[in-house]
């Protein structure tokens, strides 16, 4: 018996780390219409709506022969959003569903980005210094955080007054007070060669994500589809960010229906390669 109960305990272990965040969000869930399942909640890891959110060592009673399982904190990131921000604002860098992105501009009827600012909550501003009358900038990130579109003239007026207001997180105007503001500075020129999708993704560590499109604006007027003097060229747009958290380019995630019309799979570089993590089997 006692070598079915290691197996047995084996068994459930690798079950376990593999269903553990589905279960206790299903024991969550059940909660509202079992009483035994109310009742289990109370003893059950339930899920946190901030993942890494795990403060000390949780010991786990997850098995009959008496072995323990225990929960234990993650690394402390400090170049991500959720390490600038104060714990009462982290729930709402925690995307609640489905990933979709918002268009800036959304069609041509709307302002051109060029000599415009974007603010994304209080986090994140993104300065157009130079781009085209069609580029498009698709924000991936939380919901809940709101963008706002000044002229760079009153950006930084604007971010003075509004920060903890409008521009939350940081919420309200005693957290906004002690709040360090937006003094990480990255200036990108972002290359394009190609009309038919993102020229990159900007990516805010702990955050969210930036599509890049130079030609992503759908023009009512058929005589701009025509190739002209803006086939190649650069963006010029300037990430304020807070220190220390990490601003990068990368190629373009391949997301929605349209990806299939301009993704085209590349092999990695040698300097990619150079960089790339060995794994050592």
């Amino acid at each position: 018996m006692t070598g079915f109960s290691k197996c047995w305990e084996i068994c459930i272990y690798q079950c376990f780390t593999k269903l553990i965040v589905r279960n206790s969000a299903a024991v969550g869930t059940m909660a509202y219409k079992d009483p035994v399942a109310a009742a289990a909640q109370k003893y059950k890891p339930i899920q946190s709506a901030v993942p890494g959110t795990t403060l000390g060592p949780i010991q786990i009673d997850a098995f009959l022969g008496g072995g323990k399982l225990y929960d234990t904190p993650g690394v402390h990131l400090h170049h991500r959003q959720a390490a600038v921000i104060h714990a009462d604002d982290l729930p709402s860098l925690a995307p609640q569903s489905r990933l979709k992105g918002r268009c800036y501009p959304a069609n041509d009827t709307d302002d051109a980005l060029s000599g415009n600012s974007l603010f994304w909550a209080g986090l994140v501003r993104v300065d157009v210094v130079k781009a085209l009358p069609r580029t498009r900038l698709t924000f991936y990130g939380p919901k809940k955080l709101k963008i706002n579109m000044v002229p760079t003239t009153e950006a930084d007026k604007f971010y003075k007054s509004q920060v903890g207001v409008t521009l939350t997180p940081p919420t309200g105007k005693e957290r906004a007070e002690g709040w360090m503001g937006l003094e990480g500075v990255r200036e990108l020129k972002i290359k394009y060669e190609d009309r038919n999708g993102p020229a990159c993704d900007i990516a805010i560590s702990g955050l969210g994500w930036i599509a890049v499109e130079p030609f992503g604006v759908p023009s009512s007027n058929p005589d701009e589809n025509i190739e002209g003097e803006y086939d190649t060229g650069e963006l010029h747009l300037t990430v304020h960010v807070p220190k220390p958290v990490e601003v990068f380019v990368r190629p373009a995630l391949p997301v929605g229906k349209s990806a299939s019309q301009w993704y085209r799979y590349q092999e990695l570089t040698e300097e990619e390669e150079e960089l790339r993590p060995k794994w050592h089997y």
